[in-house]
């Protein structure tokens, strides 16, 4: 009882301890301002790029005038017209921003206009814009189902140059066991320095473009920033560094019957080739191409895997 009792004890100064230390640390603690019922609650749309892209044709003339930056409020407060002044804590000196967005009566939405000056391609202008605090909850959380944003946008712009958006059908599979992948997409960006960009080449989902340049035979002559390219074995490794290591290959997600089959890494043949499955070219005359190669892949069996690709 002795034992129990000291055990008792020991506890009860330690619980008076913690909570002589809550209090002391709560008298430090402010509330944050109060939001006005009446707040109309402004955000920027969530669904807003971090890098918005603006199109340009070869020239360097946009196609549109204006880059629109989607604005929303509190639908139960869009019964009147609201003016709302727009902070633009920094903006590169080519971009002019709208500092005042109106949203009409029965609106719940707006557009913020932004105008560039001067075109400069493959170049990002960035700008940071902030709602007047009197005009937006901080406070306010979004639910997944519900349209909603912060009220700070940290972004940036950059003009293209698209060239086309290309299918890309896998075919010609070799293995016992080979993957069903089906056609996608790719958006094919001219640099206008003789050399193009594929984003998100492959769906790595990691940030690994494929830029090359076409040479007077139409062959893909891939740029080394974009990784390892072994010429002495005649082929071209989509990796992340110029290394054979394993840990530098990049996975790619294509879509297909079976979301769990994934590439673990590819190499593509290039000219110097001999083998009868060199195929890594594109004709910007006739709009196809053709890239072939090699793969490993998650459940598939490893074989030979080719991408035709068209445009109109």
């Amino acid at each position: 009882m002795k034992n129990i009792s000291k055990v008792t004890r020991y506890l009860l100064v330690i619980l008076s301890i913690t909570a002589i230390v809550s209090c002391s640390e709560s008298d430090d603690w402010e509330a944050g301002p109060r939001i006005n019922p009446n707040n109309p609650g402004v955000y920027f749309d969530k669904n807003t790029p971090r890098v918005i892209e603006v199109e340009a044709d070869q020239k360097g003339n946009l196609r549109k005038e204006f880059i629109s930056i989607l604005m929303g409020r509190d639908e139960s407060k869009a019964g009147s017209t609201l003016q709302v002044p727009i902070k633009v804590r920094y903006a590169d000196s080519n971009l002019s921003i709208t500092e005042t967005v109106t949203f009409e009566a029965g609106s719940s939405t707006s557009i913020l206009k932004i105008k560039i000056n001067e075109v400069e391609f493959s170049k990002q202008y960035i700008f940071s814009l902030e709602i007047d605090e009197n005009y937006t909850n901080p406070y306010r959380v979004y639910s997944k189902e519900e349209n909603g944003g912060s009220s700070r946008l940290d972004a940036a712009i950059e003009v293209v140059c698209l060239l086309a958006t290309a299918t890309f059908t896998p075919c010609d599979y070799s293995g016992s066991n080979v993957p069903q992948f089906a056609p996608f997409e790719h958006d094919i960006y001219d640099n206008m320095d003789g050399s193009y960009t594929i984003k998100n080449f492959l769906f790595n989902n990691a940030g690994h473009d494929f830029s090359f340049t076409i040479d007077e035979e139409k062959n893909i002559r891939p740029l080394q920033s974009n990784g390892y390219h072994s010429t002495g074995e005649n082929r071209w490794y989509f990796y992340s560094e110029n290394t054979d290591s394993s840990s530098a290959r990049i996975v790619c997600y294509l879509p297909g019957s079976n979301p769990d089959d994934y590439i673990r890494y590819i190499y593509f043949y290039t000219a110097e080739n001999p083998s009868s499955h060199t195929a890594f070219w594109m004709d910007l005359s006739t709009k196809t191409g053709r890239m072939m190669g090699y793969s490993r892949y998650n459940i598939s069996s490893s074989g030979r895997i080719a991408f035709n690709i068209s445009w109109e």
